[in-house]
């Protein structure tokens, strides 16, 4: 195995985590500009200007403009999310709140953005090549894992297109504060969405649709 001197060593290792410096950079960049433009309207200038990085910065480390948002879309807090909703109790109602709350707070809280779910939200709006990427690591399993939930406080006489509609209008409830928050702040300048709010918001919608998932009930009996 070759020897380096040691001051070479030191170099070789400053360089890599120079690098690696680089490319979080580079990724925390990229976040931020993907959520606030989407990926068409994101350019490779503008998220090396904010990582203070070389023009060449992006293919070096991630190929392209793709393989950077492939790396951009790190779905663990969602996954993290769900995890967390299971070792909650065993009440689903409970869990569903729960889920909601923590959804909403990803989407809108200001203070502590998921970038990844402004990202999805974004896709949704205006869906791009990656949007079947967001589909099958993000979205896919967060429908199941809802469906799964719903499935607990439904009467087990509801059907599986009911189930699914179910599921549909709990998330749509959800996003839809996050697509229309300009329209919403014309409406109601006043609307600010603080923690509070976001609770008000996430309690109203779990108290909505758990509402309509009774009255579902009542209808089949």
């Amino acid at each position: 195995m070759r020897e380096y001197p040691k001051t070479q060593m030191m170099t070789e290792v400053q360089i890599r985590n120079t690098s690696e410096q680089t490319r979080l950079r580079l990724l925390e960049a990229a976040r931020e500009v993907f959520s606030q433009h989407g990926f068409q309207g994101a350019t490779v200038r503008e998220i090396c200007r904010r990582a203070e990085a070389n023009g060449a910065a992006v293919n070096y480390h991630f190929g392209s403009k793709d393989g950077l948002l492939a790396e951009a879309l790190n779905f663990a807090p969602l996954k993290a999310m769900q995890n967390a909703n299971i070792n909650a109790g065993e009440c689903p109602r409970m869990r569903l709140r729960l889920f909601i709350l923590d959804l909403m707070l990803m989407l809108l809280d200001e203070k502590n953005p998921s970038s990844q779910c402004q990202i999805m939200a974004r896709e949704l709006a205006d869906p791009t090549p990656a949007l079947d990427k967001i589909v099958r690591e993000a979205i896919k399993p967060l429908h199941d894992y809802l469906g799964k939930l719903v499935r607990e406080i439904a009467d087990e006489k509801t059907g599986e297109a009911e189930l699914r509609r179910c599921v549909h209008s709990i998330l749509g409830q959800c996003l839809f504060y996050r697509h229309s928050q300009p329209v919403l702040q014309r409406l109601h300048p006043r609307l600010r969405y603080s923690h509070k709010e976001i609770e008000a918001i996430a309690e109203h919608i779990a108290a909505f649709s758990l509402a309509g998932i009774k009255h579902l009930g009542t209808n089949l009996a």
